[in-house]
């Protein structure tokens, strides 16, 4: 199992995963799934089993080849001890560095995961289904590696009833109708967490939001009746999409899909190459842009630089509402020194006992977190200089995209940076020890 101890019972050290070819069947009216996972990775380490997690659904058949070759002994077996995982016996030890495919045939019920934020995962809606993966809600609708160290490029294939579309990652592309059923087939190859794949099911269509700007295409997947709305109330996302590219670099995949499904949520979520919204988020309140703008960033940060380890999720949330201010002072609103201060003024009255790079799983979606993380970037930024912390922002996704970070990581790379601001790599470090590892809320930065 993964030794992240946030969650202590997912993941996996035997294998690591690097492409998902996904064929899933969904009855919607009996929440009811069916379909087939292939897997394709290598061994990390010696091994007689492999391990993948999966939440309240139940694998019926499986077909392991590694190297090349069948594994004819190969059988699937739920554990008792360790709920929520499903265990490949392989009959004998392979070697580690064997590339593994491995097929896994499943159906069941799926339920969505209780958790100390939540529940995670596949949940029904009134008409359709949502899937919220973060942390580890992948499990709930297929076998999988729940750990954001394993990222993977994915073929997603699913079908449903006619009058619902599905929407999942990447460039989507309707494959065929047939009767009351059709299917959609969906890639991405861009390489991704597992709890960052997502289906979303409604009584959607596609729709380009106008006004395109310079960046990539973005779409709407919106049921008719909320489609004006949503076209007014997301309407901004073309000139978020420039700001974002001109602070962080390219967007990272091919287009940005805002999924708003027909009933409010009470949070909005990203996935890769998209995010969910609720019917609430189209009031076109302060609150609910701001969310707009959150969402999108996650494409850069959390999306395509990812975490290792959770206690680290500063470094996504803190990004990310980081990047709620910047769209605050570009489009008019309050500047991000101002967003900075309310913020500071806020975590000022709350209790002080949160250590950004280990809040602890219970709180590690705390809004201190996210507000405190924001916090840190300020202060960088004062210290050294707005053109050079551009710099280090840009050059942080540029060097890690796809790719796993830490906090230690970050520390490095903006070290390498100080001298270009002329000041010390000491400074640097008493400011991210101060703003990171330690429970006291430092001075306001400026």
């Amino acid at each position: 199992m993964t030794s992240d101890p946030y969650l202590p019972s997912v993941g996996t050290d035997t294998f690591d995963a690097d492409h998902l070819e996904l064929h899933l069947d969904v009855r919607l009216a009996a929440n009811r799934v069916s379909g087939t996972a292939v897997w394709h990775g290598r061994l990390l380490k010696d091994t007689s089993r492999l391990e993948f997690d999966l939440h309240r659904l139940s694998v019926s058949q499986v077909r392991v080849e590694i190297d090349g070759d069948q594994v004819s002994r190969a059988r699937a077996t739920a554990p008792r001890r360790t709920p929520h995982r499903v265990l490949v016996e392989l009959g004998e030890v392979h070697p580690a560095g064997a590339q593994v495919r491995v097929a896994l045939h499943y159906a069941g019920t799926p339920k969505p995961r209780r958790s100390p934020w939540g529940t995670i995962g596949w949940e029904e809606l009134t008409d359709g289904v949502l899937v919220a993966g973060q942390p580890h809600g992948a499990s709930t609708w297929f076998p999988c590696v729940e750990s954001p160290r394993v990222r993977t490029t994915a073929e997603i294939t699913l079908t449903c009833d006619a009058g619902y579309l599905p929407v999942a990652n990447g460039v989507g592309r309707q494959v065929s109708q047939t009767g009351s059923r059709v299917t959609w087939s969906w890639h991405l190859d861009r390489p991704v967490p597992a709890y960052l794949l997502t289906a979303q099911i409604g009584r959607y269509r596609i729709v380009d939001l106008p006004g395109q700007g310079s960046g990539p295409p973005i779409m709407l997947a919106v049921t008719p009746e909320h489609q004006q709305r949503a076209l007014t109330a997301l309407g901004s996302q073309h000139r978020m999409m420039e700001l974002f590219e001109r602070h962080y670099g390219p967007y990272p995949f091919e287009k940005y899909t805002a999924v708003v499904a027909a009933e409010p949520l009470e949070i909005p979520l990203e996935c890769a190459a998209l995010s969910l919204f609720g019917t609430n988020h189209l009031d076109e309140s302060w609150e609910s842009e701001r969310l707009i703008a959150h969402e999108m960033s996650h494409q850069w940060f959390g999306n395509a630089v990812t975490l290792g380890v959770w206690s680290d999720l500063w470094l996504h949330e803190g990004f990310a509402c980081f990047s709620e201010w910047l769209w605050s002072e570009s489009s008019g609103g309050p500047s991000l020194t101002q967003c900075a201060r309310m913020a500071w003024d806020g975590l000022a009255e709350k209790d002080e006992d949160i250590v950004l790079t280990a809040p602890g799983a219970a709180d590690m979606f705390d809004d201190r977190v996210y507000k405190r993380g924001a916090l840190t970037l300020v202060a960088l930024r004062e210290l050294l200089g707005t053109d050079v912390f551009a710099r280090v922002l840009r050059t942080w996704i540029e060097n890690n995209r796809f790719g796993t970070v830490d906090s230690a990581m970050f520390r490095a790379h903006v070290q390498s940076w100080a001298p270009a601001a002329g000041v010390s790599v000491a400074a640097v470090d008493r400011l991210l020890t101060d703003w990171t590892e330690r429970e006291e809320l430092p001075a306001f930065p400026g």
